[in-house]
């Protein structure tokens, strides 16, 4: 991911997480969640996932916040998932990372492959970016749906 990639308060990311381009791994599971860099607040999910399909996705409620983590609906195995994540509506969270935990099967897994920081930006400019496992087997994409919902 870009160092410069930065997010808005109340803005929106599409998110997907996928394995790279000519892989035939798959996986089933998942569990995504974006995370304050801030103190105590990196204990916690922020922000929250928006549309989500109830037939593809569990919304699961941490800390009291709707929606703040995603997981599978089943273990249907897949090589790409998108979900749209809504970022906090005030600034007291700053900047924030995506976390993830992907199955592929049951003997092979991988927990906490967490993205770069996307900064938080007050002067209106929100840019894109891109984090790569170590293993190479997927990645997450942000990309800025809009400046403001």
């Amino acid at each position: 991911m870009n160092p410069s990639s930065s997010h808005l308060p109340n803005s929106l990311l599409a998110v997907t997480v996928e394995v790279v381009k000519n892989s035939s791994t798959e996986f089933q599971g998942f569990l995504l969640q974006a995370r304050s860099r801030e103190g105590l607040a990196l204990l916690w999910p922020v922000g929250k996932f928006t549309n989500i399909s109830t037939t593809l996705f569990t919304a699961l409620h941490c800390n009291n916040v709707e929606n703040s983590t995603v997981s599978q609906a089943s273990g249907v195995r897949k090589k790409k998932v998108q979900l749209t994540w809504e970022a906090p509506r005030n600034s007291n969270y700053g900047d924030i990372y995506f976390s993830a935990t992907v199955v592929e099967d049951y003997k092979t897994f991988w927990v906490q492959k967490n993205s770069s920081t996307l900064r938080l930006d007050s002067s209106g400019n929100s840019a894109a970016g891109v984090f790569s496992s170590s293993r190479a087997l997927l990645f997450i994409n942000l990309l800025s749906l809009s400046a403001y919902c």
